[in-house]
This record gives C-alpha cells, structure tokens and sequence, in this order.
C-alpha cells in the first residue's frame, strides 16, 4: 500500500471559501446574500440580526464553449477575408434599410461615404453594357 502524501492545509480539510450564501433574517421574506465563511460569519456581517436559515449556493461554473471557425473541416490557419464578410455585412444591412442616421454621421467624420445603394428595377443599363 503506497504512503498517502501529507500536505498542510493549514487545518481546513476541504476548500477553503468564502462562499456565496443566501440568508434569511427574521423579519424578512426574501433572503439576503451574503459572502461568507460560515455561519457565525454570516451572523457578524448582519451586524447581529437573527439568521432564521441559510443556505449555500452553488459555485458558478463557467461553462466554455467554442464554435469552429470557417466551413466544416477547414483549417484556421488561414488568414481570415475581411473583404468578403464586409461585403456580407453590408449587404444585410442594406436590405434591413441602412444604418441609421447617427452612425452616419458617424461613418461621415471618418471620411465614409455610405448610401444605400439605388437598386434598378430596368435591364436596359444592362443590355447596354452588353451583359445579355
């Protein structure tokens, strides 16, 4: 049978705190939080109010979750075209109306110039430029 380690954790057996509590004081119906060791803790935090219960909540796990970039089983090594998801971008915004007024004027003082783009409803510019 190997040796068990000894490690000192300064006499806390477990993991240390403080914890996040929910605590109710008597005259009261919602709980107060509180952030705290244990009990007696809570109780000198409430500046001697009755602690009717107290329940410790949960640590907050933060869950990671990533999205792969790029079409299935491409490579991320690329670099990525900024052009393409420009044109894309303003492509939605163009059919949702434009940006408003205030981001105009906003894009205006960056020297941008952005219309929304007058669509034709004629093909003749079209048969004229011999597309057809």
């Amino acid at each position: 049978m190997p040796k068990k380690e000894k490690i000192w954790t300064m006499g806390n057996k477990g993991p240390t705190g403080p914890w996040v509590w929910h605590a109710w004081i008597k005259g009261g119906k919602k709980p107060v939080r509180v952030v705290a060791f244990d009990l007696e803790h809570i109780k000198c935090q409430l500046e001697g109010k009755t602690v009717i219960k107290a329940v410790k909540q949960p640590e907050e796990k933060d869950e990671f979750s990533s999205v792969p970039l790029g079409p299935k089983g491409s490579k991320v090594n690329r670099p990525a075209d900024y052009d393409k998801g420009f044109k894309i971008l303003r492509e939605w915004v163009d059919l949702n109306g434009g940006p408003p007024e205030e981001i105009r004027v906003k894009l205006r003082e960056l020297y941008i110039d952005y219309e929304v783009i007058k669509r034709k409803t004629t093909r003749y510019s079209a048969r004229k430029k011999k597309r057809y």
